[in-house]
C-alpha cells in the first residue's frame, strides 16, 4: 500500500481499468474463447448446483455419469462459486469477479515494476501499458483461470524480493503460496522462478537462512503444482472424461511450425499480444535491456524460459490467445525499461503518447468479441428470456443429447442440459443409440432434420415435447 500512498497514478490506472471496462460488464460469456470460458462457468456452476467439495469438479458433458474430471487446480472456479453461495447465481458474475482479479494483477505488476525500477514514472507507465495489451484487456473480465494464476504469480514475484530482504520465514512461506497457487492454476506461472534464481546468483544469496527459505518456496510451489496434476491424471481417470488438457502438443512438420510462426509474428504480436501502438516501445525498451543487461542472469534466464514456453506452447499459441498472459507482466517491465532509459521530456512525451493511446486500440480491437450479433454461439443464447425459457425445459435430472455443438460445452451451459455431446454432423448415427444405451432420455438441437435422419437410421422413435425459436426438444420413446 506504501507503493500506492507514494505514487497515486496507480490509483488512476486501476480507476481506468473500471472504467474501459464498465459498457460490458453486463454481457454473458461470449465472444473469442467462449468454449474455454463455459467450460470454467460449468465447473464454477456444478460446485454451486451439485457439491462444493474442490477436489471433485464437475462438468455438464458427463456421458451418463457424475461428471467429475480433472481441470487445472479450480481456483477461479471454486472462488466463483462461493461468490454464487453468497450472493447467488448470476450469469454476469464473473465479469465482476475478473475484474478485481485484473487489478489485482496490474497492481502486483506495478509493484514488481518498482523493484526494478524504482523511479515515480516508470511502474506508473508499465502499469498502463498493460492495461493497454489487448489480450490482457479482453480476458480481464472473462472466465478463465490463467487471469487468477497471472495475480498469484506477480504477487508472489514481489514476495520474493520482501523474502530477500527480511529473511524472514513467513515471507518464504506466503511466497512458496502465492506460486504454488499460480503453478497449480497453470504450471506455466511458475516462470518466474527462471528471474529467481538469476538474482539469487547475482546476489550471492548463499547463506543458510536464505537458501532454506528458497528450498521451502520451491517445495510448496512445486510440490502443490505437481500433487494437484497427478490428482487431475487420476480424476480424469475416474470417469474417462478427456475435457481438459494435461499435455503438450507439437506440431507435426516443419510447415505448420513456420505457418504458425508467420502467424504470430505477422498478426498476433502486432494485433493483440503486444498492440501496434505498444510494439515500437516495446521493441525499443528490449534492446536497450540488451545494450545495458544482457549479461544480467534475470534477463538471460528470462529469455531462455520465454524461447523454452514458446516452443513448448506453440500448438497453444497458434489459436489460443489467453496463453500469452504469462508474458504481460515482461511487457511492462519493457516499457518501463524504456521510460527508464528516456531523460529527454520530448522522447517521453512521445512514448508517452503511444503507450497512453493502447487501452484505445485495446477498446477498439477487442469490443467486437462483446457484439451480441458476433458472440461466438448461437444468439439466442445472449437472450436472458430466452435462456430462461429454455433452462427450464432442460433443468433436471434426464440426461439429453444435446448438439451439433463442436465446443461439447456452450449448449450444454446456457442449455442447462447435462448428457452427451453431439458434436457435429460428421458424427456417426450410431453415437444416438450408443447414447440411448447409456441413459439419454432424447435429444436437444438446433438441427432438427439432421436428428431426426440419425434417429431414422438407428430405428430410435422420438416425439417433440417442445420448441422454442429454432430449438426442439425430442423425447425417446
Amino acid at each position: 500500500m506504501s507503493l500506492v500512498v507514494r505514487n497515486k497514478w496507480i490509483v488512476l490506472i486501476l480507476l481506468l481499468q473500471v472504467v474501459i471496462h464498465l459498457p460490458f460488464m453486463n454481457r454473458v460469456a461470449m465472444g473469442n474463447h467462449v468454449w474455454r470460458q463455459v467450460n470454467t462457468l460449468a465447473v464454477a456452476k456444478n460446485y454451486y448446483e451439485k457439491d462444493m467439495n474442490i477436489l471433485y469438479p464437475r462438468i455438464d458433458k458427463n456421458y451418463g455419469t457424475n461428471g467429475v474430471t480433472g481441470p487445472q487446480f479450480t481456483s477461479y472456479d471454486y472462488t466463483l462459486a462461493l461468490i454464487y453461495k453468497v450472493f447467488g447465481f448470476s450469469e454476469t458474475a464473473h465479469r465482476w469477479f475478473s475484474l478485481i482479479i485484473s487489478l489485482f494483477a496490474i497492481w502486483g505488476t506495478f509493484a514488481v515494476i518498482s523493484l526494478y525500477f524504482p523511479n515515480k514514472n516508470a511502474p506508473a507507465w508499465g502499469a498502463l501499458a498493460l492495461i493497454g495489451i489487448p489480450e490482457f484487456y479482453y480476458y480481464s473480465i472473462a472466465a478463465v483461470p490463467d487471469l487468477l494464476a497471472l495475480a498469484a504469480m506477480v504477487w508472489g514475484w514481489r514476495w520474493f524480493y520482501r523474502y530477500l530482504e527480511s529473511k524472514q520465514f513467513t515471507d518464504a512461506l506466503i511466497t512458496g503460496v502465492l506460486l504454488a497457487l499460480a503453478g497449480m492454476t497453470k504450471l506455466m506461472f511458475l516462470v518466474p522462478g527462471f528471474v529467481f534464481l538469476g538474482e539469487i546468483i547475482r546476489r550471492k544469496a548463499w547463506d543458510k537462512k536464505l537458501l532454506f527459505g528458497f528450498s521451502l518456496v520451491g517445495a510448496i510451489s512445486l510440490g502443490g503444482s505437481l500433487l494437484w496434476y497427478l490428482w487431475a491424471k487420476y480424476l480424469t481417470s475416474i470417469n474417462g472424461i478427456e475435457e481438459f488438457v494435461h499435455a503438450i502438443r507439437f506440431k507435426e512438420n516443419w510447415e505448420q511450425i513456420f505457418a504458425v510462426l508467420f502467424k504470430n509474428a505477422s498478426s498476433d504480436f502486432m494485433e493483440t499480444w503486444v498492440g501496434y501502438t505498444l510494439v515500437i516501445p516495446v521493441v525499443l525498451g528490449i534492446a536497450w535491456i540488451l545494450k545495458y543487461h544482457r549479461y544480467d542472469l534475470r534477463f538471460i534466464l528470462s529469455l531462455i524460459a520465454a524461447i523454452l514456453y514458446y516452443v513448448f506452447m506453440q500448438h497453444q499459441l497458434e489459436h489460443h490467445g489467453y496463453y500469452i498472459l504469462l508474458f504481460v507482466p515482461f511487457i511492462a517491465l519493457a516499457i518501463a525499461a524504456l521510460i527508464r532509459s528516456n531523460e529527454s521530456v520530448k522522447k517521453l512525451k512521445i512514448w508517452g503518447i503511444l503507450i497512453a493511446l493502447a487501452p484505445v486500440w485495446s477498446l477498439i480491437r477487442m469490443s467486437h468479441n462483446f457484439n451480441t450479433e458476433k458472440a461466438g454461439m448461437p444468439s439466442v443464447f445472449t437472450e436472458t428470456e430466452s435462456r430462461t425459457q429454455m433452462q427450464m425445459r432442460s433443468q433436471s435430472e434426464d440426461l439429453w443429447i444435446v448438439g451439433p455443438d463442436q465446443s461439447g460445452c456452450v449448449s450444454f451451459y446456457y442449455l442447462g442440459a447435462k448428457g452427451f455431446p453431439w458434436y457435429n454432423l460428421n458424427d456417426r448415427p450410431s453415437e444416438f443409440s450408443r447414447f440411448r444405451s447409456m441413459g439419454a432420455k432424447g435429444i436437444i438441437t438446433d438441427s432438427e432434420k439432421e436428428a431426426l435422419d440419425y434417429c431414422r437410421k438407428e430405428n430410435l422413435k422420438v416425439e417433440r415435447i417442445y420448441e422454442y425459436k429454432n430449438w426442439v426438444w425430442l423425447r425417446f420413446i
